[in-house]
């Protein structure tokens, strides 16, 4: 397949060989730069890996949650039908040993390996895959159940054959099956309420199980000793070399950077830029991966005083993206120069629309009617042009950075943060003016997850083009149609200043040296199959 340049140091590699939608697909990044995690000698078995996470999801099913905080807990519990491989972005088997699309991009069928169970002894057979998308549906369309839009349903053929059918042609959903969201359930998880199975009550095949989780404590997995089927792109093809991996939640940055020093864990999750430097070297590496999808932005609430079209776009224009970057970042991160990162298929550079131009914005805000006052902040009839900003604890060190420059325009920003549980319920019940939602998916697709008005619809959008746009993008069924879609999105996104991009994020993490094939998969999530202590 035909690649085509998403910058000048990138190319996009071909899609898999048995995809009839034809994908290109840039070079992702999971698997981040990690110097010295593979050395060390012959992997041995045994041992627990201490891992500090960055907060207590709240939630661990994958089908009701995409925290990165929860999924990369549940990688190792839940298999998927596919997987993407990080460096060339194809997708190649897993639990599907070979599958292919219809022309007309609409039906996917899978053929299944033989002797796989989920942890209970069941099989993963058709049935359960069917069950598992049966019931991902009937959730609220927003994450993983917004993959399904358009679901007519899964034939199953024999015990091993099954065909997932929608109404019209689903450009995206081969790579959703490679992502946990999609991963296969036992039959027997769906009979647990759905609190119960955010409490971990739901069984995978995959190589760990889960012990148990303590709210605010810790998550504990356990191998699973007769696990044989990861996917194509794992080095060894047994059971997994940890005997346990505990995640202790610490939501403190200095407290998780503190354990890394003191060895009371092997990995601190969610590494701070300034605390990079210290853990390059000496007994530690940093294990660093840009984000591929929506960069991490402003979400925009379309009601109150953000329905202003003016004041939407003056906060786009009021963000100096170069010195955020430079002010509050390492290397490892970039400033957005689009809603997708320039990892992500279809990537476009827009960075001509997210010029920093503060007197554009000062100016938008005055014809929009909101005075400076005394203090700086606008008024308007007497209201200050305060704005409240929903976030998950613990707190981004962006935050306050863009707090002060949206202050430079005369705009109050009030930082929320709460817990993550909290934060979930407050954003589905709209209450907020901003959030920061930032999606990693190595597609486009995720324009669709957060921006169609026929989902969710988190951000109370009114219907316009832009749904025409995301419907164009899923149902292509060759490069250049879904390339002019995913482009007409994120121009009208932008124009309509929907959401105010900010930053190319990355998962940074701090790694003690004894820990050994370590990596992220291609949605940067923890992938720990082959990963042993040294």
């Amino acid at each position: 397949m035909p690649t085509r340049t998403t910058r000048s140091r990138r190319r996009l590699r071909s899609a898999g060989a048995l995809l009839a939608v034809v994908l290109p697909v840039a070079a992702c990044s999971g698997g981040g730069t990690d110097p010295g995690g593979t050395g060390g000698g012959a992997p041995r078995d045994g041992g627990t890996l201490l891992v500090g996470a960055e907060a207590d999801p709240g939630c661990l099913d994958p089908q009701q949650t995409g925290q990165i905080s929860a999924i990369d807990i549940t990688r190792s519990v839940v298999d998927s039908l596919t997987a993407q491989d990080p460096k060339s972005g194809r997708i190649v088997p897993w639990l599907a040993k070979s599958f292919t699309t219809s022309a007309d991009g609409s039906a996917f069928t899978f053929v299944l390996r033989d002797g796989v169970t989920f942890s209970d002894g069941t099989p993963v057979d058709a049935a359960a895959v069917k069950a598992t998308f049966d019931n991902l549906v009937k959730l609220p369309a927003n994450g993983a159940p917004g993959y399904l839009i358009g679901y007519r349903g899964t034939t199953v053929t024999d015990a091993h054959t099954l065909t997932v059918t929608f109404a019209r042609s689903n450009a995206q959903f081969l790579q959703a099956t490679s992502t946990v969201g999609l991963g296969i359930l036992s039959p027997a998880s769906f009979k647990a309420p759905a609190a119960d199975r955010c409490r971990g009550r739901f069984i995978g095949s995959g190589p760990y199980v889960l012990d148990h989780y303590t709210t605010n404590q810790e998550a504990v997995l356990k191998k699973r000793a007769d696990y044989a089927w990861p996917s194509s792109l794992a080095t060894h093809k047994g059971a997994a070399r940890l005997a346990e991996v505990k995640f202790t939640f610490i939501p403190e940055s200095g407290a998780r950077t503190g354990a890394l020093s003191s060895g009371q864990v092997d990995i601190a999750k969610a590494l701070q830029p300034t605390d990079e430097a210290g853990f390059k070297g000496n007994g530690f590496r940093v294990l660093s991966a840009p984000g591929p999808g929506l960069v991490p932005p402003l979400s925009l609430n379309h009601r109150g005083i953000l329905a202003d079209r003016k004041v939407r776009q003056a906060l786009l224009k009021g963000i100096d993206r170069q010195g955020l970057v430079a002010s509050v970042f390492s290397d490892s991160y970039k400033p957005a120069t689009s809603v997708l990162s320039s990892t992500t298929p279809y990537y476009e550079d827009f960075s001509d629309r997210l010029r920093y131009d503060p007197r554009g914005a000062e100016s938008l805000l005055d014809s929009a009617g909101w005075k400076k006052g005394k203090d700086g902040i606008r008024e308007k009839d007497g209201r200050p042009l305060a704005l409240t900003w929903l976030i998950p604890a613990p707190m981004p060190p962006a935050n306050e950075a863009v707090q002060q420059q949206l202050r430079k325009i005369g705009v109050d920003l009030k930082l929320r943060a709460v817990t993550p549980a909290v934060y979930v319920e407050r954003q589905q019940k709209g209450d907020f003016d901003l959030t920061a939602v930032g999606v990693t998916r190595a597609d486009p697709d995720v324009l669709r997850t957060l921006f169609y008005t026929r989902s969710a619809n988190l951000w109370h959008l009114p219907p316009s083009e832009l749904d025409t746009y995301l419907e164009q993008q899923a149902a292509a069924t060759d490069a250049k149609t879904r390339q002019t879609a995913v482009s007409h999105a994120v121009r009208w996104i932008l124009d309509h200043a929907d959401t105010v991009p900010l930053y190319e994020g990355a998962q940074v993490h701090g790694v003690s040296d004894k820990v050994k094939g370590f990596t992220l998969d291609a949605s940067n999530r923890f992938d720990l199959y082959d990963t042993w202590l040294g």
